[in-house]
């Protein structure tokens, strides 16, 4: 640990960006939404998004999987917490489309990919979000957004 000029503790730059890293997680978030749009062509709501998010990149997909498999959903709940920061960034920068109104709970806004969105996908792809694209598309397949999936994910338990 080092001590700011303020004296308080700080974290160093590189240890900081392995678990804060807004430009990675909006390209994973990119890479999720690019990954449904693929398989539908209709809007997805945040909460369905943060769902799968979390499944695939913090390995939560276990709860689906084996029923003696208890985790816990901190990630899913620090992550759910920085997905309006990813979205107004994503929006801002006109990689997504937005269906929403003024009343409208941040759960319940629907996105879906912009073309100028996909097309900056598809030029910073790689094999690290090629092999992620295939995990979405697994996760998809295999655990439904239900009401009651999404409540088990939340409660880390099977």
């Amino acid at each position: 640990m080092l001590r700011d000029r303020d004296g308080y503790l700080s974290v160093p730059s590189s240890i900081e960006l392995l678990f804060e890293n807004e430009k990675l997680e909006l390209m994973k978030v990119l890479c999720l939404i690019s990954s449904m749009s693929s398989k539908r062509r209709k809007y997805l709501s945040v909460s369905e998004i943060v769902f799968y998010y979390a499944i695939v990149n913090f390995n939560l997909i276990t709860i689906f999987e084996d029923v003696n498999i208890t985790s816990s959903p901190n990630q899913f709940f620090r992550f759910q917490s920085r997905i309006s920061n990813i979205i107004i960034r994503m929006e801002n920068l006109n990689f997504i489309e937005l269906k929403a109104t003024l009343s409208t709970k941040k759960d319940d806004i629907k996105i879906r990919i912009s073309s100028s969105g996909m097309k900056f996908y598809e030029e910073h792809n790689s094999v690290f979000f090629q092999e992620l694209q295939e995990r979405y598309v697994s996760s998809f397949e295999r655990v439904n957004y239900t009401a009651k999936n999404l409540k088990r994910l939340k409660e880390g338990k099977a």
